[in-house]
């Protein structure tokens, strides 16, 4: 790393509130606990950037609850092991806005840079975090397909006459990968807890999987977007996209995530468990406008049933949803109060639990695995322009 970074400018000195020198060690502060109105310390030691509590000879010598799950922290470092590496402090803003500032520790004071320009240098570090535990596969796969997948959507939806996308509400955190898959990795990355990247890169991970199969229904029917842009919005039933098929001239409106009834996770099931009942995409032809949250049922109830619908799955899933069990269910329900022509679970990678494969046999669910093989794709996308004759 370029010390100091292009762009960065050294501040005049002034103390720092959290960081300061005392005696032979650093003391170090940090707010912890998501990306709204936290602040992380990260030291870069032998090419990797490491958190400040991980750091050898760390030693934790406060701590106070902030409320929201928010924790602040204060460490002694020795100073042997701070002074003369880059100390990189990440903040969230309250509203989740990042910014970034550089630091040096030297025997007579703390330098410190300000870098208003810090994108290209959250992507040059964005690989540079230092695994500390279960995060590591998920991290591996986001670097490996995540910016791939986002440039494929990106074509699609530029070959379909879409100007772009308009994320609403809750979706800024998929509109931040979508718009920049490694500035996002970095944002994941820099939480202080293996637990918190690794959810964190689930959500990003399986929002564009989703995404990205969403598009691939639209590219196989050659669609054409009506209007200007597609529309993320999660529950909301405000259609994504409205397209013509070039191949047919049929139109279909297209549902990302629609709410089925009043309830987004739901208690339909004999024995009360809950159940995530947001399918993740839904194909109707005509062109349906904004339903109205968990209306979707209306136009079940009225004869306007689904041509198909289609549940997604990264295959690396970490939380109960990649359970066979609980993914049986979601198939089982969406059946049952959508009736849709025909139903597909998509999964990016490869089933690894036979007893899943034999449990859709028996609901007369069609499978799609092993998605980023393009053999695979082709045979996706036929059955999709099959499905939306």
């Amino acid at each position: 790393m370029i010390w100091p970074p292009i762009g960065c400018e050294k501040r005049e000195s002034g103390a720092e509130p959290w960081i300061r020198l005392a005696g032979s060690d650093v003391e170090v502060e940090q707010m912890v606990g998501g990306t709204r109105g936290t602040d992380y310390v990260y030291v870069m030691l032998d090419g990797s950037l490491a958190n400040v509590r991980y750091l050898p000879g760390a030693r934790l010598v406060a701590k106070e609850d902030r409320g929201r799950n928010r924790r602040r922290e204060v460490y002694r470092v020795p100073k042997s092991i701070i002074a003369d590496k880059p100390v990189v402090k990440i903040s969230f803003s309250n509203s989740g806005y990042m910014f970034l500032d550089l630091y040096m520790v030297r025997e007579e004071g703390i330098e410190s840079y300000s870098c208003p320009q810090y994108e290209d240098i959250c992507r040059e570090l964005a690989l540079r975090f230092k695994f500390i535990g279960e995060e590591r596969q998920l991290a591996e796969f986001y670097i490996n397909f995540i910016p791939k997948l986002v440039d494929e959507i990106k074509s699609i939806l530029k070959k379909s006459n879409a100007r772009g996308i308009f994320f609403a509400r809750h979706a800024s955190r998929l509109e931040e990968t979508f718009n920049d898959p490694h500035l996002s990795l970095f944002t994941s990355m820099a939480l202080d807890t293996w637990q918190g990247r690794a959810l964190s890169l689930q959500e990003r991970i399986s929002h564009v999987v989703e995404l990205w199969v969403l598009a691939k229904v639209v590219e196989a029917v050659d669609g054409e977007t009506i209007g200007d842009e597609w529309w993320v919005e999660f529950t909301s039933n405000h259609p994504l996209a409205r397209i013509t098929s070039r191949n047919t001239g049929r139109e279909y409106a297209i549902f990302y995530q629609p709410s089925i009834y009043p309830h987004t996770i739901s208690a339909f099931l004999p024995e009360r468990k809950r159940l995530h009942v947001v399918p993740d995409v839904v194909v109707f032809e005509g062109l349906f406008q904004y339903l109205g949250w968990g209306m979707l049922h209306e136009l079940v109830e009225k004869g306007d049933r689904p041509l198909l619908v289609i549940e997604v799955k990264s295959g690396i899933e970490t939380s109960e949803w990649r359970r066979p069990e609980y993914v049986l269910k979601q198939l089982e329900a969406y059946k049952r109060y959508l009736k849709p022509k025909r139903i597909a679970l998509a999964v990016l990678t490869r089933l690894r639990e036979p007893s899943l494969r034999t449990g859709l046999r028996g609901l007369g669910v069609d499978v799609y695995e092993d998605l980023l093989s393009p053999e695979i794709q082709a045979g996706f996308a036929q059955y999709v322009r099959d499905a939306l004759k």
